[in-house]
């Protein structure tokens, strides 16, 4: 469980505004999809994630983090609301970069209409099961189906779920009557009451583990209600001996090397510490800046604070943006926007649904709405010897451009073979498996190892017809008078019918 940690926090992330209300940079539903997306990319176990469910998905907002985990090959986005899925289903279409640079696995992405409380066969064979600020929102017959599908039926190598810590509520203006964050949640647990429930789940199934993180800090002067969010990850037994004996004897076979990579290393010799910025409201600008003593050394933190935080949350000079936060992970009040937007339109049930009626929570109506898969890389089917020539003549095309490797006295282009090697970084090869590909392919290399091409020699930088259109283009050739060099065709006088071929 040591190795299960994440590399870099938000400790920082809260501060006060001018009106004394509790803000944070960024704000906190960024900072849950961004500790979900690290919890899956920890090093050790990151390529065992090749099919995640995400429950209570709504926008399919953190979609666009999870896609990038390189090895993930399918995706289920599941809620059970489908009129909001049905709404926002174009935002997992790929995009032109998703064909320009194509996945090297295949990767596609289901968007179901479901309960996170029945089981279906859609849900088989789950590596990972997210469910980020949802189960508040169920309903108790719901909530009491979840660990039998998750840890049941689905039994996921890794569930990762967050909800609300209500002990954090006293810092929020805004709330609802009954002392809530938002008006459709059914519950908000204190961290006491999560920890419960996390344990009941191990206790009813033994096989697997729980670890506990907070997302969004507090302010130090209440450093005792704890976070925002509070976030528990389940563990199967089985998968994590597994990852850890992996990562054991990888460990014993890599050789000792510098400081990890994952630990911050400061750029200069004074010894890093944890400095608290100097966060405040400039009445000057009418802008919330953080302060620096002039010539302060700053330490290569784990948050950024290079540049001053300017928030333009004054509304006499800036309106706030309409958000339209329905259904949406903005469950803080004061999160983002100063004034707390509370949806009066209708009430959201269970994960996402609007329906007058709640739906039956033992419901296993499953609905397939759409299925995309991405472009994927096509298969390279040349040797390694084609590949190491086709490589080699894009090396030589580049480096003919480079007059540092022109001899005026021999009009001619010498390039070592060694530089040609160093540029192909994508193929690693020496000068003896280079100098016969090269030489079977007629280029002269020398006995010192230089790759010789004649000055005036442009095979390699482009053919005739690259250059057609720009000639015609370029020439300057009066308009009544024929270009030279071009001749009447030889059947004149053949008429149209007969010579119909020539003119089509």
């Amino acid at each position: 469980m040591d190795r299960i940690k994440l590399i870099y926090n938000f400790d920082h992330s809260c501060f006060y505004d001018e009106e004394n209300k509790i803000r944070f940079e960024p704000p906190v539903y960024e900072q849950r999809y961004l500790t979900v997306l690290r919890l899956l990319e920890l090093d050790f176990w990151k390529d065992s994630f090749k099919k995640i469910v995400e429950f209570g998905c709504a926008e399919m907002k953190f979609f666009t983090l999870l896609k990038t985990l390189p090895t993930l090959e399918k995706l289920l986005q599941i809620d059970i609301d489908e009129e909001l899925l049905n709404k926002w289903a174009h935002s997992v279409r790929p995009l032109m970069a998703d064909f320009i640079q194509r996945r090297a696995n295949p990767f596609s992405v289901e968007i179901w209409r479901g309960s996170i409380s029945a089981p279906h066969e859609c849900l088989r064979d789950t590596d990972a099961v997210v469910g980020i600020e949802i189960i508040e929102h169920l309903f108790p017959l719901v909530l009491e189906g979840v660990p039998e599908n998750v840890f049941g039926f689905i039994r996921p190598k890794v569930a990762i779920f967050s909800t609300p810590n209500s002990e954090y509520n006293i810092m929020f203006d805004g709330l609802l009557e009954n002392g809530f964050r938002h008006e459709d949640h059914k519950f908000e647990w204190t961290r006491a009451q999560f920890q419960e429930w996390c344990e009941h789940v191990c206790n009813r199934y033994p096989d697997y583990v729980v670890k506990y993180f907070g997302i969004g800090p507090p302010p130090k002067s209440a450093a005792d209600i704890g976070y925002v969010s509070q976030l528990c990850i389940f563990i199967r037994k089985d998968f994590l001996e597994k990852v850890n004996s992996e990562a054991d004897n990888s460990e014993a076979t890599e050789p000792q090397a510098g400081p990890s990579s994952t630990v911050p290393i400061s750029t200069n010799d004074q010894t890093e510490k944890s400095v608290e910025p100097n966060i405040y409201f400039n009445e000057d600008i009418g802008a919330i800046v953080v302060a620096r003593e002039e010539g302060e050394v700053e330490p290569l933190a784990t948050h950024d604070y290079r540049e001053p935080l300017i928030f333009h949350d004054d509304p006499d000079e800036m309106e706030p943006p309409e958000l339209d936060l329905e259904g949406s992970d903005h469950d803080e009040p004061n999160a983002r926007v100063i004034d707390f937007y509370l949806p009066h339109e209708r009430a959201r049930n269970d994960s996402g649904n609007y329906d007058d009626e709640p739906l039956d929570a033992l419901s296993d109506e499953y609905k397939l709405l759409c299925t995309i898969d991405y472009p994927v890389q096509e298969p390279d089917k040349r040797t390694r010897s084609q590949r190491l020539l086709d490589e080699a003549e894009y090396q030589i095309r580049r480096l003919k451009y480079d007059e540092t490797y022109y001899n005026y006295d021999e009009n001619a282009y010498q390039i070592p073979l060694q530089m040609i090697i160093e540029c192909m970084n994508q193929l690693s090869t020496s000068i003896e498996e280079m100098n016969p590909i090269l030489a079977e392919a007629s280029y002269r290399i020398s006995e010192d190892n230089i790759v010789t091409l004649n000055g005036d020699d442009d095979s390699l930088v482009g053919s005739e017809e690259d250059f057609e259109y720009d000639m015609r283009e370029d020439d300057d050739v009066d308009a009544d008078q024929e270009p030279a060099g071009v001749q009447e065709p030889a059947n004149e006088g053949a008429s149209f019918q007969e010579d119909r071929d020539m003119w089509d």
